[in-house]
């Protein structure tokens, strides 16, 4: 009896549907819950992408998408082209963030650098570029530099190339120049033989020769250069590891020229990977259009001069003038901090100030034989150290004082030419601050400043 209704009892409370109901509410409570796991677990490892560490993310690639022979569904090919292409932007948004990572980890080299040189930049061997254009008066910026006992001083180094300026590609004479003064600016001229030779054995590079204190001081060159039968051959030949030690000996370098044409073309120095120590500054001299093409033009013995001669040397001048100064004004990253930009006449008016301006900004202590120099050339004038009373006296500059040599063009130019001169060199003399005259009577009142 009572077994009879244990049987009979649970299929009157619990009927077979029922567990059926049971069974079927079960599974989708698990099947639910599993979903809303994965959910989250998808959710958790964005957020532990997201916040990966950058080696994380650099390796990081899901296994479904390295295994290109996982298994695929044949009756689901929709499903597994939208699985080829997830995997395929993927790789190209890795592809991407790797490139990113190699450019931080070069921008973090070059700021490690750039600390390296900002905490020790006093110690690093300084060299210093100075541009100009002919009859600028970059003779004179050049020996305020040189009477520095530590400045290793070379004047015009790149004359020695003139051949291949003249008889070759640009591309290829560029290419010279960079490496001539990459080589300098190194105190390395093991590669440069050519320019040892040029300063021992060529005449015409007696000017050169002795325009450098450090190459003409006795003993390699005579002290007494008056005599009439001075030339290169009284100074001792340079051969490339002597000229690479005196280098060395001076804690600074300084080259002059007047054929940088371009300072755009600079940046190639700056391309080229150096030690440590390797610093340029770049000094861009100016000077009135005016009075550079007096000099230039209206005083050549070796040409006659004509309004279209005039005009033409003018609007070539501006025009290379005016495309240097907005290039540096755009300033570019690699000249960001590394140039100047500096008038003759204030240079002329004012030496002592700008002096110890320049040598600030070329991060060299202004020594007390370059203030005295200064007094005395502003009172017998000057004339180039390397020409007086030599052979080559026809290059010699007059010993006229410095303040007279801004306005003496002012009184013997044609007042036609100076508003020719104007016309096409307005936009520059404007942006460098050089004022128009007004009339001849202007222009003659040489107490009034063309300068603002």
């Amino acid at each position: 009896m009572f077994r009879s209704l244990q049987i009979i009892l649970p299929r009157r409370v619990i009927p077979p549907p029922i567990w059926l109901v049971v069974f079927f509410v079960m599974c989708a409570i698990f099947i639910f819950t599993r979903n809303d796991n994965l959910e989250a677990m998808c959710l958790r490892n964005r957020q532990l992408q997201s916040s990966a560490t950058v080696d994380e993310l650099k390796t990081y690639i899901p296994d479904e998408c390295v295994d290109q022979d996982f298994a695929r569904d044949a009756n689901n090919s929709e499903t597994n082209l939208k699985q080829d292409k997830n995997c395929s932007k993927l790789h190209d948004e890795i592809t991407s963030l790797r490139k990113k990572l190699e450019m931080y980890e070069r921008l973090n080299k070059l700021m490690e650098l750039d600390s390296l040189a900002s905490k020790y930049g006093s110690k690093m061997r300084q060299n210093i570029l100075i541009i100009s254009d002919s009859a600028s008066g970059s003779a004179f910026l050049g020996e305020l530099l040189n009477q520095h006992l530590q400045v290793f001083y070379l004047y015009e180094p790149l004359q020695s190339l003139d051949y291949y300026r003249d008889n070759r590609p640009e591309s290829v004479y560029d290419t010279m120049v960079t490496h001539l003064l990459n080589g300098i600016f190194h105190c390395d001229f093991m590669e440069l033989s050519y320019y040892t030779d040029f300063l021992s054995f060529q005449y015409s590079s007696l000017r050169h020769r002795l325009s450098s204190r450090a190459l003409s001081s006795p003993p390699l060159c005579p002290e007494n250069y008056n005599t009439p039968h001075y030339s290169i051959r009284k100074c001792t030949p340079l051969r490339p590891q002597s000229a690479s030690a005196i280098c060395r000996l001076h804690k600074h370098t300084v080259v002059k020229t007047i054929r940088v044409k371009s300072i755009h073309k600079l940046s190639y120095l700056m391309d080229n990977e150096g030690p440590a120590d390797y610093s340029l500054k770049v000094v861009h001299l100016v000077r009135d259009p005016r009075a550079v093409l007096n000099t230039r033009v209206l005083h050549d013995s070796h040409e006659n001069w004509t309004v279209k001669s005039v005009r033409d040397h003018a609007q070539s001048l501006c025009r290379d003038m005016l495309r240097n100064i907005k290039y540096a004004v755009s300033a570019p990253a690699w000249l960001r901090g590394r140039y100047t930009l500096l008038r003759y006449e204030d240079l002329a008016t004012n030496p002592h100030q700008i002096a110890e301006q320049l040598y600030q900004f070329v991060g060299i202590s202004i020594a007390q034989n370059v203030r005295v120099w200064i007094d005395r050339t502003l009172h017998e004038g000057f004339v180039s150290p390397s020409l007086a009373n030599s052979i080559y006296r026809q290059y010699t500059y007059s010993a006229e004082n410095l303040t007279d040599s801004v306005q003496t063009w002012r009184t013997h130019v044609p007042y036609s030419i100076v508003r020719l001169i104007e016309t096409e060199c307005y936009e520059v003399m404007n942006l460098l601050g050089y004022k128009i005259v007004e009339d001849e009577e202007e222009l003659r009142m040489v107490s009034f400043p063309l300068t603002d």
